[in-house]
């Protein structure tokens, strides 16, 4: 019973801010879909997060477990077992596993908010955005600005490979946070800071500016404006894969339906992608140079693939790179209320 109290203790002194967070969080969403009638779904990624966690699992034991075999020790299994001590996985499990299942009713959640968002606002600022990207970018779209140099197939395919990739890195980078035992306190601000990335900018300025993108304009408004760009990613698919094609018909198709399924949701500004790509790059930016710079080339090509891909004005991109820092250093000060005298309680 000692030993269960003092996991549980440490459990919640390392997450205590990012489980308020979310709690808050789910409380206003519950409110939010009980008032505009939003369908919730809190299972929408219940099997893709066991598969996930289960595939990183059986990778990091296998890398662990080739490492040992090379080494060629007299007794495999003692030494496998004090290498696996050596790596902390019964402190990162314990303060790991609950924020791991916190995650995927988490993103259900934002989910059904981001599908249910038109419900609060009607879709409607896509004029006004595209009036200030074509202010920014010296009167014109900024597609057209960079489709000279990004027009061609084998960039749009790299493109959006790096565009789909996104997921696997934002994952990746989400559940080594999770599972990290170094400095506690920058844990706990990651955590924060991607929760409320996803609820202040995907959400909340997601519904103050409703707003649909270039590749929904034609669907939603009657507008041609990024009718060329469109024949341009779809005839390029013809020869090299574009998904981003097929994932916009997708997401099309899931808008005249009721419920929200995974990935779904139609949103433009500001840009989710971008948001999360600055968050990584914050956060890589105190470790090795080459995470750091990769983070950074990565933010970039993030950036170029939401404007070339037709999913988002370049805008939605630089109000996520500018919003986002703020929200790092909001989460900074709420990771620092954690100094509570309770916390002391917590197993060192």
């Amino acid at each position: 019973m000692i030993g269960l109290a003092n996991g549980c203790s440490a459990t919640w002194h390392a997450n205590r801010i990012f489980f308020l967070t979310v709690a808050a969080y789910a409380l206003a969403v519950v409110f939010a879909a009980s008032h505009w009638d939003i369908p919730l779904n809190l299972r929408i990624y219940s099997r893709p997060f066991l598969l996930f966690g289960f595939g990183v699992t059986v990778i990091l034991f296998v890398v662990i477990a080739t490492r040992v075999m090379l080494e060629r020790p007299a007794r495999l299994f003692p030494t496998l077992g004090r290498r696996l001590r050596g790596y902390d996985v019964v402190n990162r499990l314990i303060v790991g596993v609950p924020v791991a299942l916190t995650l995927p009713v988490f993103f259900s959640l934002f989910t059904s908010m981001k599908n249910g968002l038109s419900r609060i606002v009607p879709f409607y600022a896509d004029t006004t955005i595209v009036a200030l990207d074509r202010a920014i970018h010296g009167g014109q779209d900024a597609w057209r600005v960079l489709h000279p140099v990004l027009g061609a197939g084998p960039l749009t395919f790299a493109l959006n490979f790096l565009y789909n990739v996104w997921f696997a890195v934002m994952f990746v980078v989400l559940f080594c946070v999770t599972f990290s035992t170094g400095d506690e306190r920058l844990r706990s601000r990651y955590l924060v800071a991607f929760v409320l990335t996803c609820v202040l900018l995907g959400n909340a300025a997601a519904t103050v500016f409703a707003s649909v993108g270039p590749a929904f304009v034609m669907p939603f408004y009657g507008n041609d404006t990024f009718f060329p760009l469109m024949n341009y990613l779809q005839a390029t698919n013809a020869v090299y894969p574009v998904w981003a094609v097929d994932t916009q018909r997708m997401l099309l198709a899931y808008a005249a339906l009721d419920g929200p399924r995974p990935g779904s949701g139609i949103s433009a500004f500001p840009s989710i992608h971008v948001a999360v790509a600055m968050l990584n790059a914050i956060y890589l930016w105190r470790f090795s140079s080459l995470l750091r710079w990769l983070s950074v080339a990565f933010l970039i090509a993030i950036e170029l693939g939401s404007v070339h891909l037709a999913w988002h004005y370049a805008v939605d991109g630089y109000a996520s790179m500018l919003a986002t820092p703020v929200i790092w250093i909001f989460a900074g000060w709420l990771s620092g209320l954690r100094r509570w005298p309770v916390a002391a309680t917590a197993v060192s």
